[in-house]
């Protein structure tokens, strides 16, 4: 669960790199259909990264690749809105990026609350480095 929160943590303050990175983990540990829901949003944050480094190409090649593995799993999928995130993601994409907001992850309160408590953590042990 750990990866799985930072992944969400990391994208949503724009470090979508990193949280590919998290949730690859949780892909390779998991098996089918969770691996496809893993595979989505992994895509879903390359696509982000390609804008962010300038390439709108390749920003629309990998949103290709994750739309309907996350349409799989609409409207909800571990806590995730996932239909938030597909409309988020539609909208960003086929403007090419900004002025549509930049996509982020909404959770249920169970969820968001894990991640408050994740985001606490990480807080702690930073304050004890």
């Amino acid at each position: 669960m750990d990866h799985y929160l930072e992944g969400i943590r990391l994208f949503n303050a724009g470090e979508y790199w990193h949280a590919h990175e998290q949730w690859e983990i949780c892909w390779l540990a998991s098996a089918q259909p969770e691996a496809m829901f893993y595979k989505g949003i992994i895509q879903a944050a390359a696509a982000l990264e390609k804008w962010k480094r300038g390439q709108p190409r390749g920003m629309r090649l990998n949103y290709v690749k994750s739309r309907p593995k996350l349409a799989a799993f609409s409207p909800w999928m571990r806590g995730l809105h996932v239909a938030a995130l597909i409309t988020a993601m539609d909208r960003f994409v086929l403007n090419g990026g900004p002025p549509a907001p930049v996509p982020r992850i909404t959770l249920d309160p169970p969820t968001a609350a894990a991640l408050a408590a994740h985001i606490r953590s990480l807080e702690a042990a930073s304050r004890h480095v």
